[in-house]
């Protein structure tokens, strides 16, 4: 489990935009009834299958969301950055996790107790509003996610992956990879070895540059083409 924090909703510079729409009564309401955890590299959040209470909000650090399968490698379908919040369509539903999350890097993270959510929903359509759009768009980035695995063939699923890392993950087209070939893999649908020879092609073919952990793009446009051709 991880180590409690003490913060403060009101001068957190990570929360959730979301939260922008709720006014100082009920700023201080969800303050209060929070909890902030740290996390270390490789601890788990949440565990797929376990009960589903609380809104998970990353104010630190780096996230995987992972699919588990007995017989198979994880699937890694998203990985969250600071100012998101988990996707949780378990809580409306059946109340269970229907997938695990575990902390990639040193993490901090805000649960609120899914009836607070709720309640401050039918109180604040605003809230509701923003609070759904961002769980639509969590759906949508995740409908493009199975359709790229199902459909592209390996380098394609690749190029797919090192593009969202650099544009969504790390922000930037040269990045130190604090994600191992196997977690590269899983997020990719395929095996490390597949996964370590796609990665050799595309620094053969100076696509990429790849020293140890430092991934740099060097033709961005050959890149998008293989993601686009599949």
């Amino acid at each position: 489990m991880g180590k409690l924090l003490k913060t403060n909703c009101f001068a957190c510079r990570s929360r959730s935009d979301i939260f922008n729409t709720l006014n100082d009564d009920q700023l201080q309401r969800i303050d209060c009834e929070k909890v902030s955890i740290y996390y270390k590299p490789g601890e788990v959040i949440f565990k797929q299958g376990t009960p589903c209470h609380s809104l998970v909000c990353i104010t630190s650090g780096l996230v995987k969301s992972y699919i588990e399968h007995e017989n198979s490698n994880d699937l890694i379908f998203s990985l969250t950055r600071p100012s998101n919040y988990l996707l949780m369509p378990g809580a409306f539903v059946d109340q269970r996790h229907h997938y695990s999350a575990v902390a990639v890097e040193e993490t901090t993270a805000c649960l609120f107790n899914i009836d607070i959510i709720v309640e401050l929903m039918k109180a604040n359509v605003s809230f509701a509003s923003e609070f759904l759009r961002k769980a639509s768009l969590q759906t949508v980035n995740l409908f493009h996610k199975i359709s790229g695995l199902t459909q592209k063939h390996i380098y394609g699923r690749m190029a797919d992956t090192i593009l969202y890392l650099a544009s969504s993950v790390y922000n930037n087209k040269a990045f130190e990879l604090t994600i191992s070939r196997q977690e590269l893999a899983d997020l990719s649908g395929m095996t490390k070895e597949s996964a370590i020879r796609v990665l050799k092609k595309f620094k053969d073919e100076e696509i990429i540059s790849l020293n140890g952990n430092y991934l740099e793009i060097l033709n961005q446009s050959m890149l998008e083409s293989i993601n686009k051709n599949g």
